[in-house]
């Protein structure tokens, strides 16, 4: 501090003077006879110049220190746990044929669903990849991993459902395997009333399994007759625990 003082008023030997004069007083004494000291009153203004004046070097440099990057940048930010929940895509029926690229899937599940939203107000994405129907996994452990779909039938016109459908769900696991392999599988039959335009029924599973790094996760469904504009409705996601 004494040098800072001594670059802001080089030469001013009565500052110093009076600080060696406090320096030498006893332990307890009073300083009231260094206040009328001429000597001490500019150490006093010079002091109290100094305390007024912004630091806008020393502050730059603090939180330069303090976020641990350059400035103008926002400190790095903490990783969360991974986790994701996806929502089905409005108006976007998959096409015949476009399962093939998702493997050898069960005839009563046949149908990959690969259109998902991941950054709507119902959705996110955090540590877990998303691309093409797939969520892959980054980090290796116990994942909570789930699903539901809303079916929605529509009758044939006539009052009455065709046939009483059987409504498939599953949820695919894929490795380093060349096929992928059945995790979850979800069954429901369902008689609808005759008066009703449409039969509406939800599927939802979930369970507990040990991923690693670089797996897939994907859901098929045994038909695309869904209910594609309601994202409250249909879902996946998966999210790890720490066990």
């Amino acid at each position: 501090f004494l040098l800072q003082l001594r670059a802001q008023a080089p030469g001013s030997a009565e500052e110093l003077r009076c600080l060696q004069a406090i320096n030498q007083q006893p332990e307890g004494s009073s300083l009231e006879e260094l206040i009328s000291n001429q000597s001490c009153l500019k150490l006093a203004n010079t002091i109290k110049a100094y305390v007024a004046t912004p630091r806008v070097p020393f502050l730059t440099e603090a939180r330069r220190s303090y976020f641990n990057t350059s400035e103008g940048q926002a400190p790095p930010r903490t990783a969360g746990k991974p986790s994701a929940h996806l929502t089905l895509r409005p108006q976007s029926l998959a096409q015949d044929g476009s399962s093939k690229r998702f493997g050898n899937l069960s005839q009563s599940c046949r149908h990959a669903i690969a259109r998902w939203e991941d950054s709507t107000i119902h959705s996110h994405l955090q540590n877990i990849t998303y691309r093409d129907g797939r969520l892959r996994v980054n980090q290796a452990g116990k994942y909570y991993v789930y699903s539901q779909i809303y079916f929605r039938y529509p009758s044939d016109g006539a009052g009455a459902h065709v046939s009483v459908p059987q409504l498939v769900q599953c949820i695919n696991w894929k490795t380093s395997y060349s096929q992928p392999i059945l995790l979850l599988k979800g069954v429901g039959t369902k008689c609808w009333a005759p008066e009703a335009d449409y039969g509406l029924h939800a599927l939802y599973q979930g369970g507990l399994f040990e991923l690693k790094a670089g797996d897939e996760l994907f859901v098929s469904v045994s038909s695309l007759a869904i209910d594609y504009n309601d994202a409250a409705a249909s879902y996946f996601g998966a999210f790890r625990l720490d066990l």
